[in-house]
């Protein structure tokens, strides 16, 4: 017997959620993919845990090092598996770090999408069999689908010398997540709305 599938539609980002089985997932309309010779756009390519990241310049693992704004800065604190549900994204001198987590131990599928002003590298943790972390074919884009079960989900990601990253598409489940479910840097500070942006701060 096949799997059911729950289709859902985030503004373009088709996400499949068997309820038995992997999740499904292509790339959102709105995400920046570059064009091969005929003009189409490319696939993303899907990003394992055993993927190593691309080699980069000392300017820009020092731009990757260097503060964003102050509520997305440093871990946040007593953050562990169990925690209270929804995503976790904070940055420090080794780049950004994305989590989701929730208390219980029943299957919750966390779905989103994050745009940086420029090209990413991402490093996988701990994903189970099933969880998607893919970039878009110029790597502006990161789309990831995390089925949890009370445990820690997520993805390092390097967004080396952008100025800006939006965040958007935040579902668990058929469900939007609501900004009171975001927890941003140190402090766990909420955004105002979903999407939002965060800037690099600027010396």
């Amino acid at each position: 017997m096949h799997a059911r599938r729950t289709a859902l539609a985030l503004t373009g980002t088709a996400i499949a959620v068997a309820t038995a089985g992997a999740i499904a997932l292509t790339a959102p309309a709105g995400a920046s993919t570059s064009a091969g010779a005929s003009g189409q756009s490319s696939q993303p390519s899907t990003i394992s845990a055993s993927t190593s990241p691309a080699s980069t310049s000392p300017a820009a693992a020092a731009c990757d090092r260097g503060p964003w704004a102050d509520r997305v800065q440093g871990a946040p604190v007593g953050f562990t598996g169990g925690s209270r549900g929804g995503d976790y994204l904070w940055h420090d001198s080794t780049g950004f770090h994305l989590r989701v987590t929730h208390k219980s131990d029943d299957r919750q599928v966390y779905t989103g999408v994050l745009t940086a002003s420029a090209p990413m590298r991402i490093d996988p943790v701990r994903l189970e069999a099933g969880d998607v972390a893919r970039l878009s074919a110029d790597h502006r884009s990161l789309i990831f689908a995390f089925a949890n079960h009370g445990h820690i989900d997520g993805v390092n990601f390097h967004t080396d010398c952008a100025l800006s990253l939006t965040v958007s598409h935040l579902n668990v489940g058929r469900s939007a997540l609501t900004p009171d479910r975001v927890y941003l840097g140190i402090t766990r500070a909420h955004p105002a709305r979903i999407p939002f942006t965060v800037h690099r701060e600027l010396s």
